[in-house]
Parts: structure tokens; C-alpha cells; sequence
């Protein structure tokens, strides 16, 4: 055999074996690919066993009906995307349960697919790993569903403090249609993928609120220079409940806290152990709201082209890292007690009534504003009812 039948021949392999896969994912049998193509069964089948090559044409065919690109067929498993994009600390709990999810990909996958962990000091901030992720420079981002705000009016809602009036509710949510619709369609048609959506990476425990000089209401924000994220929803919610936001992007945030840059912060409680604010910021206040889960998003097409079991194989890693990851927040508010009392840190239990009215007051005023589309506010606050009937 010449050289170059012997490449028709591996092509021809491929193809098929990556055909078959994608049909036994969709759970069809061959008679029902085959009629949904307008090929006979026994060419299909010289196709899946890689006795016929099969055209540009065709693999675009099976390609509409396979949900998969026509490349897909073409790539092979040792050309698989291999690069996460995070903001998170590699040594923070949530950092080391990313860390430990791309160690399972390989085991999961058969070691097909090997992923590496590149933090923002190394991709850059959030809005610019957005961007590489949309345009598939990065495979996978790792972090807060609010980093996606310019492509979902729902997210920009939801990454806002006390937007849930509990975790039954930011489920119900997370289970709606509006979620599927305005959320994870929204981002398809963006090129993004959310690895399981449903999948619950639980952030926190819960936000806690840093600051130099006690903080035991709404009213103690006004004219205090906060820390905002890169994210232009958070900074017009916390100018309306009376702050100056200072935007600092994760990596500089320590030291343009010790720096006086800012004089408080909204954080997880998880970050107050693990980067140890306390140092340099003696009240936390415990706002008990947990934020939102962290996601995990993927280049659509990049995720298209995975074969089945590399994607299921990302699903299984992604569940029992979230295990990992719950255990070591749990563990985290054990810690607590004992970090302040070495710092000589104050912890701030306070009322949750007042900020909650706040910051409803905020949305109302926000969406009057044209933050995001009229009648949102009502919709997500409906959910809660909803919850509550169940």
C-alpha cells in the first residue's frame, strides 16, 4: 500500500469511528441516521467502518443532524483544546479544586485530554479571558457567571448581591426556562457552552464585606471607596447604593488594598482565609448571601468537536471536583474563629432585612435605567414564589 492510500485509509478510520460516536450519543440506530440523510443503511455502515470515504458534503449532513461540526469528524483525540482560563489562586480552596478538576480530565477521559490551568496574572483580567474565550483562543473559563453580563440580561441581574432571597430560589432559577432561554442560549449563540449547567460549583460559603472602619448598614457605604470588579453592572449597583467603586482587577487587589486604594470590599468568605484580608482589614461584616456558583464555560465549538466520552469524561471530573471543592469551603468557615482572633479581626453579624431592601430599591431604580430589559426584576422575583409553592 502507498503512502498515500494509507492516509485515506487512516482518514476513512477516523471518520468513521468519530461518525459512530456522535450517532450513539444521540442514541440513533443506523436505520434512523441513515433515513434522516437520505442514505441507504448499508453505505452508512461502510462509512462507520471506514470501507468508504465519505464526502464534504455528507459530513456537513451528518453534521446538522449530530449537532457536531463537519471538522469534528476530521480531528483527532490528540488534537484536543487544552487550555483553562481563571482568575481564581491557585492556592485558594477553589483554586486547588480547579487544579484537581484538570487532573481528573486526564483520568476521566483515558488521557485523551490533558488540561492546563492558566490564572489571570498569566491570561490577563476577566474581560479579556471572556473575549479569548468567545473567539476560542482559550477552551475553558472557570469563574463567576456575572463575567458573561455583556451576552445575558439575567446574569447582570443575578451577580448582583441579594438578587435570591435564598439558595432554593438561585436554583429555581438556574432551572427555569428563562435560565435556558436568556442564559445558556443567549451564550451559545455567543459561542460559549456551559459544561453542565445544572452542575452546582458552590461559591463562598457566603459574601462577607471587608472594611477598615465597622460597616453595620447601607447607610455606613455612603461616600466609601469600594473595590468593584471588572464588571459595569456591579459598579452602576454599588454608585446607586452610595459608594465610590474603585475598579481593581483580582490580581492587584491586595496590594491596592494595603495600599488604601480602596477602604472596603465585597468578597467570598473563602478569600478572607485563604489571602488572609484580615491583616490589613479589621471588620468583616456578614452580609449571609451566597454568590453565585462558579462556572464552567467552554468555546462552543471547541466543546462540539470533543467525541462523547471526552465530554462526558469533563462532566464527570467537573462533579467530583465540586465534591472536592465543597469540603474544602465547609472546612473554611471552621478556620475562621482563629484567623481573627490572631488578627485581631472583628466579625460583624448584622440583620440582612435592611440590605435586602436596598438593594431591591437599587434594581427597580437600575432597570428604570435600562440596565437590562423591562419586567426582569418581577420575573426572577417570581421564581421565589414559585420555590415557595413547590
Amino acid at each position: 500500500m502507498d503512502a498515500r492510500s494509507e492516509v485515506e485509509k487512516q482518514i476513512n478510520g477516523l471518520v468513521g469511528k468519530r461518525l459512530r460516536e456522535a450517532r450513539k450519543a444521540k442514541s440513533l440506530s443506523l436505520e434512523a441516521l441513515a433515513g434522516k440523510v437520505s442514505m441507504s443503511v448499508s453505505q452508512l455502515s461502510k462509512l462507520e467502518t471506514g470501507k468508504a470515504p465519505a464526502s464534504i458534503a455528507a459530513l456537513v449532513r451528518f453534521g446538522l443532524e449530530l449537532d457536531r461540526p463537519a471538522q469534528y469528524f476530521l480531528q483527532s483525540d490528540s488534537e484536543m483544546p487544552r487550555c483553562l482560563g481563571t482568575l481564581v489562586p491557585s492556592w485558594d480552596p477553589e483554586g486547588r479544586a480547579i487544579e484537581m478538576f484538570s487532573s481528573l480530565v486526564s483520568q476521566k477521559t483515558g488521557y485523551d485530554l490533558a488540561i492546563s490551568v492558566f490564572p489571570g496574572g498569566q491570561l490577563g483580567p476577566a474581560e479579556t479571558q471572556v473575549r479569548a474565550l468567545v473567539n476560542g483562543i482559550i477552551d475553558i473559563f472557570v469563574e463567576s457567571l456575572g463575567f458573561f453580563q455583556h451576552y445575558s440580561d439575567p446574569v447582570k441581574l443575578a451577580s448582583l448581591p441579594f438578587c435570591f432571597d435564598d439558595e432554593k430560589h438561585l436554583e429555581r432559577f438556574s432551572e427555569s426556562s428563562l435560565f435556558d432561554r436568556e442564559v445558556r442560549q443567549a451564550l451559545r449563540s455567543n459561542s460559549v457552552e456551559l459544561l453542565n449547567p445544572s452542575l452546582k460549583w458552590k461559591r463562598g460559603p457566603s459574601l462577607v464585606l471587608l472594611s477598615r472602619t465597622p460597616i453595620l448598614s447601607p447607610d455606613d457605604l455612603r461616600d466609601l471607596p469600594i473595590r468593584c470588579p471588572e464588571n459595569d453592572t456591579m459598579f452602576r449597583y454599588l454608585e446607586i447604593m452610595g459608594c465610590r467603586p474603585v475598579v481593581v482587577p483580582w490580581n492587584e487587589v491586595v496590594d491596592a488594598f494595603q495600599d488604601g486604594k480602596f477602604a472596603a470590599m465585597i468578597t467570598n468568605l473563602s478569600h478572607v482565609v485563604s489571602m488572609r484580608f484580615t491583616r490589613f482589614a479589621r471588620f468583616m461584616t456578614a452580609l449571609d448571601y451566597r454568590p453565585l456558583d462558579l462556572t464552567f464555560a467552554m468555546n462552543l465549538q471547541r466543546y462540539q468537536i470533543l467525541a462523547p466520552h471526552i465530554q462526558t469524561g469533563l462532566e464527570q471530573a467537573a462533579v467530583q471536583a465540586a465534591e472536592f471543592c465543597s469540603n474544602l469551603l465547609g472546612h473554611t468557615r471552621d478556620l475562621l474563629p482563629a484567623l481573627l482572633e490572631e488578627d485581631g479581626a472583628v466579625l460583624c453579624t448584622v440583620g440582612v432585612k435592611a440590605w435586602r431592601a436596598k438593594s431591591r430599591q437599587v434594581f427597580e431604580e437600575m432597570e428604570k435605567e435600562g440596565a437590562w430589559r423591562s419586567g426582569l426584576v418581577k420575573e426572577i422575583s417570581g421564581l421565589a414564589q414559585v420555590a415557595g409553592d413547590a
